[in-house]
């Protein structure tokens, strides 16, 4: 990937992976201190915005799967993240896919590593976190802190709001970089939300955003897909299920003390579906702020977002955008939407998020197994999950192996 920042070009690879690896678990083995249970995760928070339907609201019947074009070049972004753990530290290694484009493929990190672009995340002891962010070397590729400059990744930090920071953040660089390149003509695909809504991620969400705004101001189009969306609410509010009910001429009965998006979705679904084949496209839906919440309209922008239901499976996914981004870019985004709800493949999520996917979750599970491996040679002792997942890696390995000299096509 093409980037502004400073690039190794030693052929000895003086700042490769596996001496960053190295040099990094010369700190972690010194930590003594056993770090101990996570506060509570910061999950996204729907209180912050209220759900109405927009006036166009519709159930629309996208019959005819892999039909049409986006009409656009479609490039999609879409990070992985993994963590290893040990009684003395946690470390998250992230990896970036970009597909589509005039490259049909980027990854990040490669053999050639960009300073200043932190694709590992280290929990630990502050102790010793303090001195990997006064390291020469280890300071330009792990993060020691949250987003805001303040926090550290310290012992009692949630596991899951680092994993997000570390990959989301990844992703905004990604994000940053192609706001350098594409322009008209283009439309870029996250492979997740737009931001995570959650009051302390401010300053992710703010970088995630003002990346996003970097590629509207070149006329470039931008969309998440989200696929976890079991713990969402946002059409739980009675105007929205009555707004539904109008708009399928029957009653959606659900109970909103009981209530997830995905259970909306299926009762919709069964409702209005032909067969297998027939998708539905629910919304638009526009979420505006909470004025109660007092949250920064600027980091948190309103959203508007479609629900899909594939009937292939109890599946549902999300496609949103920046309102914003919808009023600037209406047509683009409408067939957009329209083409990745068409283009769903047995999984019941698009082909293309599904491909990025696939090369985002190889490159994080190299890492994975290369850090493992170094760090089983120094008798580092890992937690069970850490043993189990790698065990699975190499036995996924081996059967590829195997499959590959019988012959068989994978």
């Amino acid at each position: 990937m093409q980037a502004s920042a400073k690039q190794s070009t030693d052929q000895q690879g003086a700042d490769s992976i596996n001496s960053v690896f190295n040099e990094l678990l010369n700190r972690l083995t010194k930590a003594d201190v056993d770090i101990g249970l996570s506060e509570p995760y910061n999950d996204e928070n729907d209180s912050l915005f209220i759900t109405e339907p927009m006036r166009e609201l519709q159930v629309f019947h996208v019959l005819g799967l892999g039909r049409g074009s986006p009409g656009v070049r479609v490039v999609v972004v879409d990070g992985s993240s993994r963590r290893l753990g040990s009684p003395r530290f946690r470390v998250f290694l992230a990896g970036v896919a970009v597909y589509g484009g005039n490259t049909p493929l980027r990854l990040y990190p490669m053999t050639e590593l960009v300073e200043g672009v932190k694709f590992i995340g280290v929990k630990a002891p502050e102790g010793v976190l303090k001195e990997i962010e006064n390291d020469r070397k280890l300071r330009h590729y792990v993060k020691v802190k949250f987003e805001d400059g303040n926090t550290y990744f310290h012992e009692r930090a949630n596991e899951e709001d680092v994993s997000d920071d570390v990959r989301m953040s990844l992703e905004s660089w990604a994000i940053e970089k192609l706001a350098g390149e594409l322009g008209n003509g283009y439309a870029v695909v996250l492979d997740g939300p737009l931001y995570l809504g959650v009051k302390v991620k401010e300053k992710l969400a703010e970088r995630r955003v003002n990346a996003i705004d970097g590629l509207k101001k070149r006329g470039v189009s931008v969309v998440g897909v989200v696929k976890r969306v079991e713990n969402s609410r946002k059409l739980c509010g009675k105007d929205v299920v009555n707004a539904l009910s109008k708009s399928v001429d029957a009653s959606i009965n659900v109970d909103p003390n009981h209530c997830n998006d995905p259970l909306v979705i299926q009762v919709v679904g069964k409702k209005m579906a032909k067969g297998v084949g027939d998708v539905l496209l629910i919304g638009p839906f526009k979420q505006r702020h909470n004025k109660s919440s007092n949250i920064m309209n600027y980091t948190f922008p309103e959203r508007v977002f479609w629900y899909v239901y594939s009937g292939l499976g109890p599946r549902v996914f999300r496609i949103e955008t920046l309102d914003s981004m919808y009023r600037n870019f209406r047509d683009i985004i409408d067939g957009l939407v329209t083409w990745l709800a068409s283009s769903i493949d047995r999984s019941g999520i698009p082909y293309i998020i599904d491909v990025a996917d696939h090369f985002a979750k190889q490159l994080t599970r190299s890492m994975y197994l290369l850090f493992y491996n170094i760090a089983k040679a120094r008798d580092v002792a890992f937690n069970y999950d850490t043993e189990q997942e790698a065990l699975g890696i190499m036995n996924e390995y081996a059967q590829a192996v195997m499959q590959v000299l019988r012959g068989v096509p994978r």
